[in-house]
């Protein structure tokens, strides 16, 4: 973990009461919320190589984002609809098709955030899974 957060220039805006467990909870969380945001709505279908490079691409632009230690997505193909093999019909990815884990690391804390479809709330729900932080 990255200890002194060297090249953190953001860290002077946060408000100095917010600990690491709490920036590490932020940070997983703002990346959930790109996820669903920028990726539900895109064309997909059932293809597995369509699947793989979508789960991919996702994985790869979201541990871009600072202070991530690593973001995996899996499409639940049983939730793409209209992707038909007629030569205009394709599905588009829902949000119930995204299961993510993103792992975020600050300070002394790391946050495990996951998102997935939730069918007894019949809700696709972000919450935080675990929160850790080292003791040394």
């Amino acid at each position: 973990m990255d200890k002194e957060l060297v090249g953190d220039e953001a860290k002077r805006y946060f408000d100095t009461s917010v600990s690491d467990r709490e920036r590490a909870i932020f940070e997983g969380a703002i990346t959930l919320g790109a996820i669903y945001h920028q990726f539900t709505g895109i064309p997909i279908s059932e293809d597995p190589k369509v699947i793989k490079a979508i789960e991919k691409a996702i994985k790869l632009t979201m541990e871009l984002q600072p202070f991530k230690e690593s973001v995996d997505v899996k499409i639940r193909t049983e939730q793409i609809k209209g992707s038909r093999k007629e030569p205009y019909s394709y599905g588009t990815l829902s949000g119930s098709a995204l299961e993510v884990r993103v792992t975020a690391v600050y300070g002394k804390a790391k946050a495990v955030l996951t998102m997935k479809h939730v069918p007894e709330l019949n809700y696709n729900l972000m919450f935080v899974e675990k929160v850790s932080e080292e003791t040394k």
